[in-house]
C-alpha cells in the first residue's frame, strides 16, 4: 500500500481552490461584457480521482465510498441561470454562492489542516 501525504493533497486542494476563486472573480468583472460565458473549473474531486487516490474499506463496518448517506449519485442538477439577452451567461447571485462555497471549503481545509498539525506534534511529544 502507498502512502498518502496528508499535507500534499490538502495544499493539492488549497491550490485549487484558489484558481476556482480566480476563475470567479473573473465571471465577476465580466459580468457586463457582451457575450462572455460563465466558466468554472473541473471539481476537485475529478482532480483527486485523476492522482490514482481511492478510498478502501479496510473493515466491513465501515461505509462503502459509493454509497450510503454521503452518496450523491440520486443528486440532480438544479435548473440553470438565465442567460441575458447579451449572450452574457453570468449570474451575479450565481458566482457569489459559489465564491462562498469556496470559502467555507478553504476554511474547512485549514481547520482539518491544524488539528492534523497539532494531533502529530502531540504525538511526536509524548
Amino acid at each position: 500500500m502507498d502512502s498518502i501525504n496528508f499535507f500534499s493533497i490538502a495544499s493539492q486542494q488549497n491550490r485549487w481552490l484558489s484558481v476556482r476563486q480566480s476563475v470567479l472573480a473573473q465571471n465577476v468583472a465580466n459580468a457586463n461584457t457582451p457575450g462572455y460565458k460563465a466558466l468554472d473549473v473541473e471539481p476537485f474531486e475529478a482532480v483527486l480521482n485523476s492522482t490514482g487516490i481511492e478510498m478502501r474499506k479496510t473493515q466491513a463496518n465501515h461505509l462503502s465510498p459509493t454509497s450510503g448517506a454521503g452518496s450523491d449519485a440520486d443528486t440532480e442538477e438544479s435548473a440553470k441561470w438565465q442567460v441575458v439577452h447579451s449572450g452574457n451567461s453570468v449570474s451575479l447571485e450565481e458566482q457569489m454562492l459559489k465564491s462562498g462555497e469556496v470559502a467555507g471549503a478553504y476554511a474547512r481545509n485549514t481547520s482539518v489542516l491544524k488539528t492534523f498539525h497539532r494531533m502529530l506534534l502531540a504525538a511526536s511529544r509524548g
